[in-house]
């Protein structure tokens, strides 16, 4: 980890303090180790570990699927970060990004990395006892999931708040 940037050994700290009752931090964990290409606006993030557990500090309500905002709560933060989640991911891990359709209807959007699937926002599901079956699949193309502008703007909101929390945020006057 970046020594320069306390602010992901104080997520990380976080994340490991949480009751995970599952027994897991997210789908594909034992991938946590994964190595991403240096993103100078995410200084100290190097893992899908740490990845996870700053996502974990930043996201929120407007970064939630517009339909998910309402009821979105700070203690199930992946609720409807799926797809941003799934994009932010391929960017700096690489891998494919793939959709299934729930029971109600609704997409879930998560990666498949080294031939293994990871979904860094399946909590919102296991605190429900809702499942999950991550075949039969759709691989998306990156292009897809950025066309929709409230995807792209919700995109572009976390990346500013991954900054802020990071402090490698340039503010202009």
């Amino acid at each position: 980890m970046d020594k320069n940037n306390q602010a992901v050994q104080i997520a990380l700290d976080n994340m490991y303090g949480k009751v995970r009752p599952f027994g897991y931090l997210f789908y594909g964990d034992e991938q946590k180790g994964l190595t991403c290409q240096p993103v100078p606006q995410f200084a100290g993030i190097h893992t899908l570990e740490e990845l996870f557990a700053v996502l974990e500090q930043c996201w929120d309500q407007e970064t939630a699927y517009p339909s998910c905002q309402e009821e979105w709560v700070p203690e199930d933060p992946s609720f409807g970060q799926c797809a941003i989640t799934a994009m932010l991911v391929h960017d700096m891990f690489g891998g494919t990004i793939h959709k299934i359709r729930g029971d109600g209807g609704g997409t879930h959007y998560f990666n498949r990395l080294n031939g293994k699937y990871v979904d860094l926002t399946r909590e919102q599901f296991d605190l429900y006892n809702l499942p999950v079956a991550y075949e039969p699949n759709q691989e998306i193309p990156r292009e897809f999931c950025g066309r929709n502008k409230n995807t792209l703007m919700r995109y572009h909101r976390l990346q500013w708040n991954i900054m802020l929390y990071l402090g490698t945020a340039i503010l202009q006057k």
